[in-house]
């Protein structure tokens, strides 16, 4: 039997369309096609136009930005036959069509991620050592190249500082700072922004276009916002929105492809979180995860809006306060919490710890309402130094008049004070010697702050003082310390406010304060290893007929 013929081909059917991905096809060829970028194509147009193109060039940016096109292009007008006076490449010489097709060997492109080893970097520096074999320079494009080993670094040193003349080096990293500072050096250097959204929505707008298909402008804007500045995330996400979308793309198709939950839902979980109402948030982050929203993309729109509301309490400090933590726990969610696949457990408990947050944030409002009802107090003048001792039992024994056995773990509104009914003493003005008044009865601040709030006030001094504004200092390197009286401010400012009346707002910061003692003892408590301190101290106790009171700290 003969052998079956095949087929003639039928010359009447439709040609299959180009199904590369958007970014590809659509990926500039030309300077003229790059956009948000302008300083960087002027820069390499008058460098090609003016022969003073420079033998290594390191291009640094965000991911989709333009670094491997730019990179491409620069090849072209490298090695173009027929470019044009301000240094754009034609893209239609043999140099030019090899060079887009892929088929050039005189352009490598070197992924340094899966050729990162020495012996690759070896290699390199052989093959770059001989001629070009059809075009006028040899182009050695390197993409990531911060993942090259420090081996194969040190062997691509000396050939990208000096390269023969008929090659050129372009290195493209989005991790500069993994790059060793020998090789930024000896390269010429451009850094890529991240693109505006007008800019990505412009490049959209065409490639719709383009595809002869319908999209609403927030659609596009909705896009544009979720690639973040980068142009090949947003023409993937199109990409993916397009094999979704029936017809006219809308937002909602958007938020569907993607996994985007609706801006209404974001708004009551954040409001769930302000308010410490751990109900209401949880049932909302269990919604929104059982409506099959991705958890990573809701806690991303949940830290935009957070972030959004707190730029703009800057007039609502107690707000700002009440935000910060918050926003804290959801960009850690968002980040590393979305690549671990603890998103959800984050957001959750968030929830729960939001409660206490919420008490502590609503403690100094409502001790400013009530001495807003309550009439003036009487002001006495400030005792002076040599009043003090006299006037206040030392620290010591204040602090034993609360034993370790009666400390409760209560929220932070209820850790102001240790003995609430105490008569306040005398209190301090704004101005003049306010902060020396403050500082030489911060003693009597600590003895009454309960023992959670304790051993944070006696680590810190005040030091200034602007209106309502309190600036606490902490000695270097006690950033641990710093952090936790952050995390307390608002049962500290109820505490100031009770002791000395008036609003208080502290601040911490970190000086090369040296911590004065708060009380006698401190001043002369001796170490073991002095003898001397030690029998010191005894000498003051025999004449001054006191005792030393050891009260334990709860910390």
């Amino acid at each position: 039997m003969p052998p079956a013929q095949p087929m003639p081909a039928d010359t009447d059917a439709p040609i299959a369309p180009d199904h590369r991905a958007l970014y590809r096809r659509f990926r500039a060829q030309r300077f003229a096609e790059l956009v948000g970028q302008d300083p960087i194509v002027t820069t390499l147009r008058k460098a090609v136009s003016g022969e003073r193109l420079a033998h290594a060039y390191l291009f640094v940016g965000p991911r989709g930005t333009g670094k491997t096109s730019t990179a491409r292009i620069l090849a072209k007008a490298i090695n173009c036959t027929a470019r044009g006076d301000d240094g754009e490449p034609c893209d239609a010489c043999a140099a030019c069509t090899s060079i887009r097709d892929g088929r050039a060997l005189d352009v490598i492109e070197i992924d340094a991620a899966s050729h990162g080893l020495v012996e690759d970097a070896r290699d390199l520096v052989m093959r770059a050592l001989t001629a070009p074999s059809e075009l006028r320079k040899r182009v050695y494009i390197i993409d990531e190249v911060h993942m090259l080993s420090p081996h194969a670094f040190n062997a691509l040193l000396k050939v990208i500082e000096e390269p023969p003349d008929h090659v050129v080096f372009i290195l493209a990293t989005t991790d500069t700072h993994k790059v060793p500072a020998t090789i930024i050096s000896r390269t010429q250097r451009h850094d890529f922004r991240r693109m505006t959204d007008a800019t990505i929505i412009g490049k959209l707008t065409r490639i719709i276009t383009s595809e002869d298909v319908e999209a609403d402008d927030d659609a596009l804007a909705l896009v544009a916002r979720l690639a973040d500045g980068g142009m090949r995330d947003a023409e993937s996400l199109l990409d993916q929105v397009l094999a979704f979308a029936v017809g006219r793309v809308t937002a909602a198709d958007v938020r569907e492809a993607v996994g985007l939950a609706d801006d209404a839902h974001i708004g009551a979980l954040v409001d769930a979180y302000v308010a410490g109402d751990a109900g209401a948030a949880l049932d909302r982050v269990a919604e929104m995860a059982d409506a099959g929203r991705d958890i990573a993309q809701v806690a991303a729109q949940a830290e935009a809006e957070a972030r959004a509301r707190l730029l703009t309490s800057a007039s609502d400090p107690p707000m700002a306060r009440r935000l910060a933590p918050i926003l804290r726990t959801l960009a850690e969610a968002a980040g590393s919490g979305a690549r671990e696949g603890r998103a959800r457990l984050l957001l959750e408990l968030l929830s729960v710890e939001s409660l206490g947050q919420a008490a502590d944030a609503v403690r100094p409002i409502a001790v400013e309402a009530s001495r807003a009802e309550a009439p003036p107090p009487v002001r006495p003048p400030v005792a002076s130094r040599t009043e003090r001792p006299a006037e206040r039992p030392p620290a010591a024994a204040a602090a034993q008049a609360t034993p370790a056995a009666s400390v409760r773990r209560d929220p932070p509104a209820a850790e102001a004070t240790a003995n609430p009914s105490a008569t306040p003493p005398a209190a301090v003005e704004a101005g003049g010697d306010d902060v020396a008044a403050l500082r030489s009865r911060w003693a009597e601040v600590v003895a009454r702050a309960t023992p959670v709030i304790k051993p944070l006030l006696s680590e810190c001094r005040p030091v200034a003082r602007d209106g309502a504004r309190l600036t606490l200092a902490f000695p270097e390197g006690r950033d641990f310390m710093r952090s936790r009286i952050a995390q307390r401010a608002g049962a500290i400012e109820a505490l100031l406010t009770d002791m000395f009346g008036g609003p208080f707002a502290i601040e911490c910061v970190a000086s090369n304060l040296e911590l004065e003692p708060l009380t006698v003892e401190q001043a002369i408590a001796p170490t073991p290893e002095d003898p001397e301190a030690q029998a010191l101290l005894d000498g003051v106790l025999k004449i001054t007929g006191g005792e030393l009171v050891d009260a334990p700290e709860v910390r």
